[in-house]
């Protein structure tokens, strides 16, 4: 006779599809699940609804990213809400059909802000409807939004906040503020939700019985900027010459029994310790102790620890410049405030100590303390391939030194990497997740890479990638140093894979081995027919390195092969390109 507590044949067939389709990330998440109903069930007669009861009004939950990081809040988020027992669906902004909008109860808005202020390509469409004419009224949807961005933009968390506010516009009512996140994002993003869930709770009446059960789902233990891992060094090496102007190491790191996993094209982020030098300075300019107790971030910690890693020395901010001045009043910054571009000058290269010498004014410790930043993590893109170097990961990291003013200036991470750390000692790290610099999913596709310096590192790891997978694609790299023979990075590599044929071309620039300077970008228009004709044929275009001069300079010049080879107006070009960036085949990793 059949027990009353075993599966019939029809449940037990049901329950064996659902599971072979699932993840072991997800099959942990629905084991932790069930547990938590078995203990509410103990506990209270009251489970939370099944689908056939669950609210009629359902839960949207959109998502705008560039990076993947608004994805996995909105997911975490969405895990949650389903726990309550409530109706909803997940989608990112470029899969939303814009005529449901109308219909919505509940709205919930995950964005970044990319660039100076500008939407995420995910989320651009979107951004534009809602913007004209032809949005609908939304006087019956009840909304919130959480925008992340970087401080070190003037237009900060704009693309949020420009939602926000018009939704507000159309009628929408607010659940919660607006709340706003810098790129240490992880513990706002978890207040914020815990905050949404609360509202819920209040607004929903079928959620009552069950609102403890989603604030307990265990969730697999996850390392972020606020719980890194700790992992032990097992490789540095410089791999340019003693003396080359470039200082860049090669560094291998453990993974072995942490769980953590990443793609090609994801990147580590590293908690640094700031120059020592520089704390030094700042202590003595404060005239402080180090060994006094100072409070900061709710918790009791010295003066000295404060200054070496908790909060950002080495780089300022329009923000930072701003609450130093309610403090001091200095009527000289309050001239620079005003003006964009002479400020922006200044906080190119400028640190905390020039901002206590160039604008002195009345101010102790704990309040100097109190207007910088917490310290950033620094991202690095990873350099091994995930299957061709099973719990490892490598990054490729160039010490950034410089002179301003008279005084020696380091880099937080990079200096940290270069001076502090040594084979056997362990770094704080986490993986950052970048879905906009990842591999077609179709592997057979041609790739162009193009890198400067150590923005050639993520192709290191796609190449070992399509080695270990035994792919012979076609794929060309673009490299741009200094000097052939003292920054020539991963060289003998790159020969391997052109041996192989998992390099098929390689074309390298160094601005320095003559008395013209050559870069990436004069090697990229030499050969734009044969660019060209890999764009028609599918392939997909990638730029790594700085932001302000390479990649602006690679993406002239691809716009002017476009223009040539097609025959046709600036315009033109520009849609071809949008095109690309549509189809998610121009990818920028750029810093």
């Amino acid at each position: 006779m059949e027990k009353k507590y075993q599966l019939n044949q029809e449940q037990l067939e049901e329950v064996n599809q659902l599971v072979q389709n699932l993840t072991t990330d997800q099959l942990v998440w629905v084991n932790g699940y069930l547990s938590g109903i078995l203990n509410n069930k103990t506990e209270n007669q009251n489970l939370p609804v099944t689908n056939k009861e669950k609210s009629s009004e359902s839960i949207t939950i959109l998502f705008g990213t560039h990076t993947g990081h608004s994805k996995q809040i909105a997911l975490d988020l969405y895990d949650r809400v389903l726990a309550l027992g409530l109706n909803a669906k997940i989608q990112g902004l470029d899969d939303y059909k814009k005529n449901e909008l109308k219909k919505e109860k509940y709205l919930f808005l995950i964005v970044s802000t990319h660039g100076e202020g500008e939407a995420p390509l995910q989320a651009e469409e979107f951004y534009e409807y809602i913007k004209g004419k032809r949005a609908p009224q939304l006087t019956d949807t009840k909304y919130a939004v959480l925008a992340l961005g970087d401080k070190t933009y003037k237009n900060y968390c704009q693309t949020g906040i420009d939602f926000d506010q018009r939704f507000s516009e159309l009628g929408a009512q607010a659940i919660l503020p607006i709340e706003t996140s810098d790129v240490a994002y992880e513990e706002i993003a978890e207040h914020w939700i815990e905050k949404l869930l609360v509202e819920l709770k209040k607004q929903n009446d079928e959620v009552t019985s069950s609102f403890s059960l989603a604030n307990n789902i265990p969730t697999k233990k996850k390392f972020n900027r606020s719980n890194p891992y700790y992992a032990e060094v097992l490789e540095k090496v410089r791999i340019t010459t003693s003396d080359s102007e470039k200082e860049v190491y090669h560094l291998e790191l453990s993974l072995e029994d942490s769980g953590i996993t990443y793609q090609a094209g994801d990147s580590i982020g590293i908690l640094p310790n700031n120059p020592m030098n520089l704390v030094d300075l700042l202590i003595e300019k404060l005239e402080d102790d180090p060994e006094r107790i100072v409070s900061l971030g709710g918790k009791e910690i010295s003066l000295f620890r404060a200054l070496q890693n908790k909060v950002e020395i080495t780089v300022l901010n329009r923000e930072v410049l701003e609450k130093y001045f309610e403090i001091v009043q200095n009527k000289e910054l309050e001239q620079l405030l005003k003006q964009d571009t002479e400020l922006e000058q200044y906080l190119y290269g400028a640190d905390a100590y020039d901002l206590l010498q160039d604008y002195p004014g009345e101010l102790n410790t704990d309040q100097f303390l109190s207007v910088l930043r917490i310290l950033y993590a620094r991202l690095y893109s990873i350099s091994s391939g995930p299957h061709a170097n099973p719990d490892e990961v490598h990054i490729t990291i160039a010490s950034l030194r410089y002179q301003r003013k008279k005084r020696d200036r380091n880099g937080a991470c990079s200096s940290y990497i270069s001076d502090e750390i040594n084979v056997g000692d362990h770094v704080a790290i986490y993986i950052d997740k970048n879905e906009a610099f990842h591999l077609p999913d179709d592997q057979s596709k041609p790739l162009i890479m193009v890198g400067a310096g150590t923005g050639v590192a993520p192709y290191r790891s796609f190449l070992q990638e399509r080695e270990h997978q035994s792919i012979k694609g076609k794929s060309w790299l673009f490299f741009g140093n200094q000097r052939f023979k003292k920054d020539f990075l991963y060289q003998v590599e790159w020969q391997k894979f052109l041996k192989k044929g998992i390099l098929q071309k390689l074309d390298v620039a160094f601005s320095r081995d003559q008395e013209e300077k050559t870069y990436v970008q004069h090697r990229l228009k030499e050969n734009g027919s044969e660019v060209f004709q890999w764009l028609e044929n599918g392939a997909y275009f990638y730029i790594c390195g700085d932001k302000n001069h390479m990649a602006k300079d690679v993406q002239n010049t691809l716009l002017e092969i476009i223009q040539t080879e097609r025959g046709i107006a600036p315009e033109k070009a520009d849609e071809y390109l949008k095109k690309l960036k549509k189809e998610k085949r121009f990818l920028l990793d750029v810093y």
